[in-house]
């Protein structure tokens, strides 16, 4: 009989995952130096100004800067794999994995004169192909945004459904950080006809709690990516440290980067960015109530690349993967059971237009 993978694999994978994507960076400030002479003949490339060079070599503003009015069109894909053994699986390995496609745009809606950037965004379609399998017993399932097939009805993909086609809005900072998303009403309007319009007000900001601002914005700022406000020079390499939780567990995460290369392509100007992740945790054990939980061995790490398109201001390539191992001891009194967990993470965002 094929089991449910566990709850507690599940709020691994999330917590580690949106790590990874939502990653920022920080580094020293830079004194101005004289550029001019060394400046003399650049490109004509849009956004041209963002590039200059020294005596100590080429430096660029990682900012956002489009066009009012352009459109981007994205496809990203963000796939989870995992593995569990323990005696919740009856000491059996479960394997399951879920594999997102989203296909959307993002116009250029206005551009503050402060740098804040509103986009208009609409979901165009997704596909999520949902795997499971133990020893010999496996389940699959395929959502399909644009097929009104059994598995489009099921409550499970309300959400998804209620956003296909309708347009909202999201401000993003000249640093890449989403601010706000806005403009849902219609949304959650076609999620409670979905349901019969029989919820209560109770009800109703509930639903929209659980799918509203924050989790849109955790899916697009996978794609926008977060950048220092100051200069930084190419072969230049910076550290960002944060404390989170991964699970119940304190942990330090540990971001670097380092800007790559600088290039002008097509009369447009392309930085590569290489990113590392590492995590620290801060405490092993924890106690709550009557149940301890203890991680006896754990191995963490990710990294990823971004090419980033300055001319445009946009993310034009981003691959990004995770991988976590745990080997966890779970104990209630004088009972205690050992779970084995593997977790990879892998996202690829890809400007198609």
């Amino acid at each position: 009989m094929f089991k449910k993978i566990n709850i507690l694999l599940l709020l691994l994978t999330a917590g580690f995952f949106m790590t990874m994507f939502t990653i920022q960076g920080c580094g020293n400030k830079d004194e101005q130096t004289e550029d001019k002479k060394q400046n003399d003949g650049k490109s004509g490339a849009v956004n041209s100004d963002l590039v200059k060079k020294d005596e100590k070599g080429t430096r660029a503003s990682l900012v956002l800067k489009p066009k009012k009015g352009d459109v981007f069109k994205y496809k990203m894909n963000a796939k989870t794999s995992s593995k569990e053994k323990s005696p919740l699986t009856g000491d059996n390995e479960v394997t399951s994995t879920q594999d997102i496609f989203y296909y959307y745009s993002e116009e250029v809606n206005d551009v503050a004169s402060n740098g804040i950037i509103t986009y208009k965004i609409k979901f165009d379609s997704i596909t999520i192909v949902s795997s499971a399998a133990e020893k010999d017993s496996s389940i699959s399932m395929t959502y399909n945004s644009n097929i009104k097939d059994s598995v489009h009805s099921k409550p499970d993909f309300i959400q998804y459904n209620s956003i296909m086609n309708e347009e909202f809005f999201a401000r993003v900072s000249p640093q890449g950080e989403i601010s706000e998303v806005y403009g849902l009403e219609q949304v959650y309007e076609n999620m409670f006809k979905s349901l019969g319009d029989t919820l209560t007000s109770e009800q109703k900001e509930s639903l929209k709690e659980s799918f509203g601002k924050d989790a849109i914005k955790a899916v697009l700022q996978q794609q926008f990516q977060m950048f220092p406000e100051n200069e930084v020079y190419q072969d230049s390499s910076w550290t960002r440290s944060y404390e989170t939780q991964m699970l119940i567990f304190p942990v330090k995460n540990v971001l670097n980067y380092k800007l790559k290369e600088i290039k002008e392509e097509n009369n447009q100007f392309f930085i590569t960015i290489d990113a590392e992740l590492a995590v620290d945790f801060i405490e092993k054990e924890i106690k709550e109530k009557q149940m301890s939980y203890k991680v006896e061995d754990v191995k963490t790490g990710g990294k990823g690349w971004i090419v980033y398109n300055l001319s445009r201001g946009c993310v034009a390539k981003k691959e990004t993967s995770t991988n976590i191992d745990l080997n966890m001891k779970i104990s209630a009194g004088a009972q205690s059971v050992k779970t084995l967990q593997n977790v990879t993470t892998e996202l690829k965002v890809e400007l198609l237009k």
